[in-house]
């Protein structure tokens, strides 16, 4: 009887062994996976790669696409390009779509050189005079440090790559972004697959992009000896989100609940772009006399409760709201009540760039108001899912046309030239009458911030932050009125009685959400070095919060170096906007000199601010070459990219020239120099 008992506890004692060798074992491996998880240096495969992944082994290439995104345009290209890749080539090609936000310092050198993707495509956008993204920052800084040190030209020998840059040409510095990934890619030991493709904003974006996808195809069979097939899953769908039909309570519940959680700090205490705080707003006031045909809107915002920190030069994104009339319109061509309320979502096998759906459950009312781009001209991926839907065989086929690209200049005569808005062309195609998936999904884009030059300084009111803004009005070429979204939508926050200081008794419980974007458009860290500020109109809003600084310095006791404000509006007793300010600044020491200029005031001769330059220029040319100011002065430059930053730019390469003699090159080589140092900054738009 003891050798069964025997047998069975062994037995036990064996069994309990190796279940305990078998947990710990699991538990083991479990913190290695979690460890290299972690650790890992490729980035996470969209949900929709998962099953390409499977067949990569099978592909004769593969292929990453990269982009770089601040309003989500080459995000979109990116992930059109993604599908359209797919679609050519079937299995022989295996695409992987990247944010360069993932390639982070830290990890590009290994995602670049071990060899996954042996060609690296980047869509990069640029921003205001040169800037990166956002989400790009990280890796062009990266890139350019590693570029410029000289050290390791064969790091990137075994990757192709190519680049489409988004920028404007209305900018100096176009395309910077795109031009610095292609130079420095290429000094790393990169080989371009083709040359880099600029696509202008200011003309036409789309019909860059597809020029250049074209190329790509091309460039693709000729190098790897792949060709598209035009039998391959020709069939494309158009992004459509699902629907969801709810009880209005139940939207206008949630819609309050979004607000609230906005109106609190965020639990990680970062307030971003997609993490706004919903601010109340204490002041608006409007700046331009009675007198004046135009507006310009003073707004100060409470931000006390939501950890937001900001210094002089930074921008305020501002998310804004469409008007009731616009709403009721879009409305009308859906063919839905306002107070219909819905869920969006992704359905599964949806293309990479269907965006994750806005705030919902949600009423008609808010999705048209909060988060749809109603008012800028269609793109055309709408028009051709307009077309999709078109029952009037006439539209359909003008729909088609439009966005075809062999129909460019009937684009450009219909929408282009008098700019006519998404909500313009729905109403002129009144059978084209999209599903809410339809409509969010492929043809209305999302309501992006608004930013402007934060116009204060949190030395002066650490819980107060203010921006200036031209309230935009005007009159298209076909007679239609044009009103910007976001200023009219602040144009609202004023009470109307004689112009008044307070805030309109119908917007007093309104919540604006909002954010802070860091820029390069600061203050010199010592407060003796000279700056020189080029500002009209709206361009003075960053300079009032240079002001309000350097009066906070010198009553600490600081010793400031001299300031000189150039400074220009139209009429001096209409649109001279804070004119006290500006004098108090004067009289109290806080700037050196003011030099204003009136464009309007003589029937004989406008004076701009390019103008009253020259009459500083020893000044000027001083601080230019650090004769004043040991190389430490600083210019800025605020305002209209297109005329006054140019005019201003052709002014200083004037005073170089006639002051200091300087051949035209050699003033040009003096501004660059300048502009790289960081010495000569730009806010520009």
């Amino acid at each position: 009887m003891l050798a069964p008992s025997l047998t069975n506890h062994a037995f036990i004692t064996i069994a309990s062994s190796f279940l305990f060798l078998l947990s710990f074992s699991c538990l083991f491996l479990l913190k290695v996976v979690r460890r290299r998880k972690k650790h890992s240096n490729a980035p996470p495969l969209a949900s929709s790669d998962c099953l390409a992944a499977e067949r990569s082994c099978e592909a004769k290439l593969r292929v990453a696409v990269y982009y770089g995104t601040q309003t989500g345009t080459s995000a979109r290209f990116a992930g059109e390009l993604e599908q359209d890749l797919r679609h050519k080539y079937g299995k022989h090609v295996h695409v992987r779509l990247i944010d360069l936000e993932q390639v982070t310092a830290e990890r590009a050198e290994d995602m670049f050189t071990r060899g996954h993707e042996p060609l690296a495509v980047f869509l990069q956008s640029t921003y205001g005079d040169g800037e990166p993204t956002d989400s790009s920052l990280d890796f062009l800084n990266w890139l350019r440090d590693q570029a410029s040190d000289g050290r390791l030209p064969d790091l990137l020998q075994r990757l192709k790559f190519c680049v489409f840059g988004l920028g404007n040409s209305s900018y100096e510095q176009f395309n910077a972004a795109g031009k610095l990934i292609d130079r420095s890619m290429k000094s790393l030991g990169a080989t371009r697959l083709m040359d880099i493709h600029l696509g202008d904003d200011d003309c036409d974006l789309e019909g860059d992009f597809r020029s250049w996808r074209d190329a790509l195809r091309a460039a693709i069979g000729d190098t790897y000896g792949i060709h598209a097939e035009d039998n391959i899953n020709q069939v494309t769908t158009n992004p459509t989100y699902v629907v969801t039909t709810v009880s209005h309570k139940d939207a206008l519940e949630a819609e309050a609940r979004t607000i609230v959680a906005m109106s609190k700090t965020p639990e990680d205490g970062m307030v971003t772009q997609h993490s706004p705080f919903a601010a109340s707003v204490i002041l608006a006031r409007e700046l331009h006399d009675v007198s004046s045909n135009r507006s310009c809107v003073h707004v100060e915002f409470d931000i006390s409760k939501s950890g937001i920190t900001y210094q002089p030069g930074d921008h305020l994104g501002v998310f804004a709201e469409n008007s009731l009339p616009v709403i009721q319109r879009a409305a009308a061509c859906l063919h839905l009540p306002l107070d219909h309320s819905f869920i969006l979502s992704i359905p599964e096998g949806s293309p990479v760039f269907l965006s994750h759906p806005f705030p919902n459950p949600c009423t008609l009312a808010a999705a048209l108001a909060k988060y749809t781009d109603l008012l800028n001209p269609p793109r055309k991926g709408a028009l051709e899912a307009l077309a999709s839907v078109s029952t009037d065989l006439a539209e359909h086929e003008h729909l088609k046309r439009l966005a075809s690209t062999d129909g460019k200049n009937e684009y450009e005569a219909f929408i282009g030239s008098p700019k006519r808005s998404l909500l313009e062309v729905l109403e002129s195609f009144p059978s084209a009458v999209p599903s809410l998936g339809l409509f969010f999904g492929a043809i209305a884009p999302r309501l992006l911030p608004r930013y402007y030059s934060i116009s204060s300084s949190p030395r002066c009111r650490s819980n107060v932050v203010s921006a200036t803004v031209a309230v935009v009005s005007t009159t298209t070429p076909t007679g239609r009125l044009h009103e910007g979204v976001a200023s009219t939508y602040l144009a609202r926050f004023i009470s109307r009685k004689d112009r008044a200081d307070s805030v309109s008794s119908a917007m007093k419980d309104t919540r604006v959400p909002l954010f802070v974007r860091s820029s390069t458009f600061k203050l010199p860290r010592d407060p003796v070095a000279p700056i020189v500020m080029i500002g009209p109109g709206t361009g003075f809003a960053p300079f009032r919060g240079f002001l309000q600084e350097r009066e906070a310095l010198l009553r600490a006791g600081n010793v400031l170096g001299p300031a000189y404000l150039f400074f220009g509006c139209r009429h001096e007793d209409q649109d001279f906007i804070y004119r006290g300010e500006m004098e108090d600044a004067l009289r109290e020491n806080v700037i050196s000199a003011l030099q204003v200029a009136f464009s309007r005031s003589s029937s004989t001769r406008k004076v701009y601010v390019q103008d009253k330059l020259m009459s500083a220029a020893n000044d000027l040319y001083n601080i230019m070459k650090g004769t004043v100011g040991a190389n430490k002065g600083r210019i800025y430059v605020c305002g209209d990219a297109k005329g006054m930053a140019r005019d201003v730019h052709r002014a200083l390469h004037v005073i170089l020239m006639n002051v200091g003699g300087y051949a035209a090159h050699e003033a040009e080589d003096i501004v660059k120099r300048l502009s790289e140092s960081g010495r000569y900054l730009k806010d520009v738009w």
